[in-house]
């Protein structure tokens, strides 16, 4: 009875383990571009476009009309206070750093 009890316990820690990606929470923004951007690799041309970022992995899913345009990765970092609204920093049209209306968190872009 004590090895299926270590056994059982042994199999739900396996589980929680290979599910705690999926509690990983993801914050999202939109953003329009005024003039046509590069993020990493990716050319996104002018118009409106959603960030999402999974906080645990730093991965971003940017979508265009509910269709994903690019996959990148960035660096989560914390700001010195929220954010007020929704932004991208750019640096000749190079997307370097997205900030989400009222958290403290950003993700930057290494090119």
């Amino acid at each position: 009875m004590r090895i299926r009890a270590s056994v059982l316990l042994l199999s739900l820690a396996g589980l929680l383990a290979v599910s705690a990606p999926a509690w990983a929470s993801n914050v999202s923004t939109s953003i329009y571009l005024l003039h046509q951007s590069k993020l990493q690799s990716v050319n996104l041309k002018p118009g409106s476009y959603r960030f999402v970022v999974n906080e645990a992995t730093g991965k971003v899913k940017v979508e265009r009309h509910y269709r994903v345009v690019a996959r990148v990765t960035g660096k989560l970092v914390n700001l010195p206070k929220k954010s007020s609204q929704s932004e991208v920093l750019l640096d000749n049209h190079t997307i370097q750093e997205v900030r989400f209306a009222g958290k403290k968190r950003a993700v930057k872009f290494v090119s």
